[in-house]
């Protein structure tokens, strides 16, 4: 069996800085771990534009040759007829070790052009710098950096520092998170468990928070476990450094993150929780799912909303071992992970809500893949320049919409797209919407319509 260690996502600055995210798979641990940094409050109050006011669409936020080669790679991957050979053919690109196909300039080019521009952010550091900063031209806060390098460690070996080519690759992985943060911010062995240390310091002096990410079922409590032990260290003062992931698709998620909220209330830190709805149906036994997609929204919609007001619902119960302080709710920090256009405006209504009563809200940040879902993460930023320019009754603070970029060579790319691709094979149905909305901007600034 094997594990891999992956280096995953970041969060950049303004109000977050560069974020990282590492994957360490384990046969009794898998994680990924990613960063980010913001403000010390966000209050978050706009409501996504709606099509019936003059203001410009969302999607004008892009320009036009973004636009266009999101349109023909969306209607590409929105089409049953296409997806299934392009995946193979990526795959077989991205795990080919024949000189011809890696070092064809033709083919190298045709790549770097399309699909790797479309979801990647540059394999060196300026020219990471140079996306993250058309990013924030366009008015994103700034990104969730994500490198993806992978290293592969057999199982039960335990890592001899300075010895092994598995310690070498460690360092290697420790190396390019640290890289990935420094671009933004101007039961695992003891290596890995020293390496994250490491990592977590760095972040934590640098004001980055991580992100680790959520595996499969089979995986997942080890994953949690190391999640709480780093977030019990460094999550203090109010402030979350570590976020865990929780997918809501899980019968189990809302009971999970109920009991990590009581021991983070017990031991007294901030829980940091990054929702997602999940991307493992194609791998985890079925029953752990959900019946129907209506329930996981409701999950997720529900969960979110316990954590924004602060309050137990029908979703989010209190856990068996709750604290003996049941009137205080949980002190939390919210990434919400969602490309759901309605999971994203009821999350903006209760922050204008918030906003209107005077009431305090949790650190939020909106994310979004880079290449994807365009319509939801601009509608966040239209929503905060309407509401500055007080054509909203709202509080003039905008949204922290961040995109979801990785980062490093166009072979070690493929191979993280095509992973990606394969975890969420059901989600690229859903291109069909995208496509749609991409259509009709397209159609406006052609016709002038």
């Amino acid at each position: 069996m094997k594990s891999i260690a992956r280096l995953s996502r970041a969060i950049p600055t303004a109000s977050f800085r560069g974020s990282i995210s590492s994957r360490y798979f384990h046969p009794n641990l898998r994680a990924r771990v990613a960063s980010f940094a913001g403000p010390p409050t966000i209050g978050v109050n706009q409501t996504l534009p709606s099509r019936r006011e003059s203001t410009p669409p969302a999607l004008s936020l892009l320009a036009f040759p973004a636009l266009l080669r999101s349109y023909l790679i969306t209607a590409a991957s929105s089409s049953s007829l296409v997806i299934a050979p392009s995946l193979r053919l990526l795959s077989l690109l991205a795990h080919s070790t024949s000189p011809w196909l890696q070092h064809n300039p033709i083919l190298y080019l045709l790549l770097k052009k399309t699909f790797y521009k479309q979801f990647c952010g540059g394999e060196t550091s300026s020219e990471v710098q140079k996306t993250t900063a058309g990013l924030k031209k366009v008015g994103f806060r700034g990104v969730i950096l994500a490198s993806a390098k992978e290293i592969v460690l057999d199982k039960g070996t335990e890592v001899e520092a300075e010895k092994s080519d598995e310690a070498n690759d460690i360092e290697s992985w420790k190396r390019v998170v640290l890289e990935t943060q420094l671009i933004e911010a101007s039961a695992p062995s003891a290596t890995m468990t020293q390496a994250t240390t490491e990592i977590c310091e760095y972040a934590k002096s640098q004001g980055v928070r991580l992100l680790f990410d959520a595996e499969q079922h089979v995986v997942q409590d080890g994953i949690d476990q190391w999640t709480l032990h780093f977030q019990r260290k460094y999550n203090r003062d109010g402030f979350a450094l570590v976020y865990g992931t929780y997918q809501a698709y899980l019968r189990s998620s809302p009971a999970t993150l109920a009991k990590h909220l009581a021991i983070a209330q017990r031991d007294g830190y901030t829980l940091g929780v990054k929702l997602v709805r999940g991307a493992y149906m194609g791998s985890d036994p079925r029953h752990l799912f959900w019946a129907t997609k209506e329930e996981t929204d409701e999950a997720y919609d529900g969960i979110a909303e316990s954590l924004m007001r602060k309050q137990w619902n029908k979703v989010l119960r209190p856990a068996e071992e709750a604290s003996s302080q049941p009137h205080i709710f949980p002190a939390a920090d919210l990434v919400l992970a969602s490309h759901n256009p309605d999971s994203v405006q009821k999350a903006m209504s209760i922050r204008q809500e918030q906003c209107r009563a005077g009431e305090s809200g949790i650190r939020l940040a909106y994310g979004q893949l880079m290449g994807m879902a365009d319509e939801v993460g601009c509608g966040l930023i239209m929503s905060g320049r309407r509401s500055a320019q007080g054509t909203e009754k709202a509080t003039p603070e905008r949204p922290q919409a961040y995109k979801y970029v990785v980062w490093g060579t166009v072979q070690e790319c493929l191979k993280y797209l095509v992973r990606r691709a394969e975890e969420n094979r059901d989600a690229l149905g859903r291109a069909r919407q995208e496509r749609i909305a991409l259509g009709r901007e397209l159609r406006r600034r052609l016709l002038g319509a």
